[in-house]
Formats: C-alpha cells, structure tokens, sequence
C-alpha cells in the first residue's frame, strides 16, 4: 500500500505514511512528505543509512551501491531485534484518560535492542520507567475481549501471579479454569466485595490492565481504574496486543521470579556478532 501511495502521488523522498486497521479494513489517515523520528532509529537497527539515500533520491544521484532493503527482501537484521517504546505525560495531566487512540499521545520515546522481539521488548518498556509486578495485577476487560484475554491470563497465573478481576472478567476468567479473586467496580461504594480502588490506593496492585471498549457499560468505572493506576504509580497496560507481548516476554524471561536473560548490550556488539552471511555491511562501515 506504502508504495502504491508513493508512486501515484510521485514521491521521491523520505515520506510518514500512518494507518489504522480493524480487522481486515485498512485505511490511510496521513500521509506527510518529510523525515519522522523514526528514520534514524530505522537506520540505526537496519545498518542504512536512510538520510543519505532519502538525499540521493532526491537529487537524482545512484543509490544502487547502498545495497538498501526493500519489501521483497529477507527481513534484516537476524540476529537481534529493534524496539521503540513511547513515553507519557499523564502524571502530569491531572484527570486526563491514560488510554491510547488514533492520535499521538506520546512525549518521548526510547530504544532498545536485543536477541529476541520478547528481550527487545521487555528492555525498552523497562527503559521508560516502567516496573515489573511482582505479586498481584488487577485485571478487568471488557466484553467479547475477554476470551482473547484468557491465555495471557493463564499465562501470568502460572507465573505465580495473583489476579484480580472485576466482576464481568472475573466470571470470564474462572469458567476458562484461570483463578481469581473478584474485586468491586469503583462506582460500587455499598459492595461487600474488596474495593479495588482502596487496594490502588494502599499499592497493593504491582499492574493494572485495564482494556476498555467504546461500548462498555461501565466507562466511568474504566476510567476511575485507569486514572487511580496513573495517579498511584502503578503500571499500566490498556491495549490487548500490548498486553499478549507482555505475558509472552515476562513468561519467556521470567524464573523463580527472577528476570533472565535481559543482558545490556550495546548496538555495536550485537554487530559484532553478526557471521558474515547476516551482516549486510562491514564492521567499519556505517551502522
């Protein structure tokens, strides 16, 4: 699609394409001709310098000697992996919603690498301030995600995790055989059940996920668990795909509840590494 935008509007240059997908419909909501943030970070981990020949293609100059990927080419690099995480302000946005949507609500981002996507992960979401729990994480999803939500659930139990689940999840959760302890809603002040407000405030949560739907009956209810997490400094996930690269990368590196495995390494050593078949350009050329 990227590249049928670029030819019909005769793009020579570096070019910010942005999307959004539901399901199989995909739909182009920007399309700026300039150099995002990304490109050195692309470069960077690719071993392209993208500046140079962004500037070569304008100017009509041969980009045939840069040996540059495309498309149909083998995914590069092999033998590590490249994430950027955003960073947010919400702390310091008083009553703010703490939940992503189209626009760009980050105001930082940082990089990092590693062998495997899960180690990449883990490092750039710890790079941001983010914590590990160690014991409990108050969950509460919302309607037909819920069943999309059980293997991470299962996922984090195992690990030794105690969940906790508003009412809706929680019932989702214990007939998948996943345990649970049920926790009121915010707005359920009379409830004989553990408010899950007062244990966000005491910090008994190491994580709240909290994954919320424009349909969801309880919006306010939502809303209050996401801002207390914020508020409290508690870690917080609200979107479903960050939440199974969550449990997949903590189930992976997690022992005994320990971390292993998340070795610092510098980009230039996982150069280094590289055999001679990975490596798409030598040890003294640019990185």
């Amino acid at each position: 699609a990227s590249k049928k935008i670029a030819k019909r509007l005769n793009i020579t240059g570096p070019v910010n394409i942005q999307f959004v997908a539901k399901g199989t419909d995909v739909m182009c909501i920007e399309c700026n001709v300039r150099a995002s943030r990304s490109f050195p970070f692309v470069s960077k981990t690719m071993g392209v310098d993208y500046i140079e020949a962004a500037t070569k293609a304008i100017v009509g100059a041969d980009t045939s000697d840069m040996d540059l990927p495309t498309l149909e080419t083998r995914d590069r690099p092999s033998g590590y992996v490249g994430v950027k995480a955003p960073m947010f302000s919400f702390t310091r946005l008083r009553g703010s919603d703490p939940v992503l949507g189209v626009e760009m609500s980050s105001t930082g981002e940082v990089a990092c690498f590693g062998a495997s996507t899960e180690e990449a992960f883990l490092k750039s979401l710890l790079s941001t301030g983010f914590k590990l729990p160690k014991k409990n994480i108050l969950v509460s999803v919302q309607g037909d995600l819920q069943d999309e939500f059980t293997h991470s659930a299962y996922q984090l139990h195992e690990l030794g995790y105690k969940l906790f689940a508003t009412q809706a999840t929680a019932d989702r959760l214990e007939k998948n055989q996943v345990p649970c302890t049920v926790v009121s809603y915010p707005t359920d002040e009379n409830s004989s059940l553990p408010s899950c407000t007062e244990m966000i405030k005491n910090e008994e949560f190491g994580l709240v996920i909290n994954i919320p739907t424009h349909n969801s009956k309880r919006l306010e209810d939502n809303y209050q668990m996401r801002r207390n997490a914020v508020d409290y400094g508690i870690p917080l996930l609200t979107n479903m795909n960050l939440v199974k690269m969550f449990s997949d990368a903590v189930y992976k590196h997690r022992v005994e509840e320990k971390m292993v495995g998340l070795e610092p390494k510098t980009l230039f050593e996982h150069y280094e590494e590289e055999t001679d078949s990975d490596a798409w350009t030598n040890k003294d050329e640019f990185h």
